[in-house]
C-alpha cells in the first residue's frame, strides 16, 4: 500500500509540476507579446507604474504621440521631486511636455496600491481611458488590479520590452506567480461575497 501511495504522489506531483510549466511557459510568451496600440489614439491621460526600468521614460517620450494632457506617476518614494524624475528619463526635457500636468502620486506601496491611486486620481479628473505604461513582465498582473478598482476606465496597455535574459525570466517566474496568488485570492473573495 505504501509503494502505491509513493507513486500516486509522484504521478500527482509530475502532473502539477508540468501543467505549472506550462502555464509558466504561455506567461512568459504573453508577455513578449507586442500589442501595438492604435496609430491614430488620442488619449488625454497617462499613468506609468514606476518600479521598472525605462517606465517613465517611456510614459514621457509617449505624451504627444496621444496627445496626454495628465501623466500620473504612480508609485513615487516620498520626497520624490519632479526635477529628480525627469533628470532619471534622460533625454526628455520639460521644454518637450508642453503644458502637460505631471501628477506624483506618493501613496502606492505595490500594484494593488497602485490600482487604488489610479482610482482616486481617475475620480479627481474624471479621467474615462488611460494608457497604463509598466513593464511587459507586470503588466498582466497590473491589468487585472485596475480593472478591479477601475471598472469603468477603459485602458490600452503599452509594456516597456525587456531584454530576453536570466534576470528577464527570474522577474517572470516571480510575477507569474505572484499573478497567480492575487488571481486564486480574488476568485475566494469573490466565491465568499456570493
Amino acid at each position: 500500500m505504501t509503494d502505491r501511495i509513493r507513486r500516486v504522489v509522484a504521478v500527482l506531483f509530475s502532473v502539477i509540476l508540468s501543467v505549472a510549466l506550462i502555464l509558466f511557459a504561455i506567461f512568459v510568451f504573453d508577455v513578449k507579446k507586442v500589442e501595438n496600440l492604435p496609430s491614430n489614439l488620442v488619449c488625454e491621460d497617462m499613468v506609468v507604474l514606476t518600479g521598472g526600468k525605462n517606465r517613465i521614460k517611456l510614459a514621457l517620450d509617449s505624451v504627444k504621440k496621444f496627445h496626454a494632457k495628465n501623466v500620473l506617476i504612480s508609485g513615487v518614494y516620498k520626497g520624490t521631486k519632479l526635477e529628480d524624475i525627469l533628470g532619471d528619463a534622460k533625454d526628455v526635457g520639460a521644454d518637450s511636455l508642453g503644458d502637460v500636468t505631471i501628477i506624483l502620486g506618493y501613496k502606492a506601496m505595490n500594484t494593488e496600491g497602485n490600482a487604488k491611486e489610479i482610482r482616486e486620481v481617475a475620480k479627481d479628473l474624471g479621467m474615462k481611458e488611460i494608457v497604463l505604461v509598466t513593464s511587459d513582465y507586470h503588466m498582466f498582473r497590473s491589468l487585472h488590479e485596475v480593472r478591479k478598482y477601475n471598472k469603468n476606465l477603459k485602458i490600452y496597455p503599452m509594456k516597456v520590452q525587456s531584454d530576453f535574459n536570466f534576470r528577464f525570466i527570474s522577474l517572470c517566474f516571480r510575477e507569474f506567480y505572484r499573478s497567480l496568488g492575487v488571481l486564486i485570492k480574488d476568485s475566494i473573495a469573490g466565491v465568499i461575497k456570493e
